[in-house]
């Protein structure tokens, strides 16, 4: 599959994922938390590797549960693209949460407390 057709895919799977995050899915720690970040599809189009970023930064947000919730509605996600992409096979999800912005946040509070001090 050439590039420009799997940059295109990638946009797709975005939206039909952030779309049923927003309108479909019950679990309001979903809902509430997380946002499709980065969507990368494989060359032959059988994996995807889907990777949402947090809303929130609290340190009380317990990341393991979130991605284990993440990982039980997957397949909803994938009977999703199934009904609205036009594709021979529809791919496998894979399910990973960012950390960068969280990092830079935590950087940027060290950062603020040596200028203060």
């Amino acid at each position: 599959m050439n590039d420009r057709r799997i940059k295109g895919l990638e946009k797709e799977i975005a939206r039909i994922i952030g779309t049923a995050i927003l309108l479909e899915i019950n679990n309001e720690k979903i809902k509430n938390l997380v946002t499709v970040y980065k969507v990368s599809l494989t060359k032959d189009a059988r994996y995807v590797d889907v990777t949402f970023s947090l809303l929130d930064y609290n340190e009380n947000i317990n990341r393991e549960k979130l991605l284990e919730d993440l990982n039980k509605v997957k397949g909803y996600f994938r009977k999703k693209l199934s009904q609205e992409l036009s594709i021979r096979y529809v791919p496998e999800i894979r399910v990973f949460l960012d950390n960068s912005v969280e990092q830079g946040i935590k950087i940027s509070n060290l950062i603020d407390k040596v200028i203060n001090s």
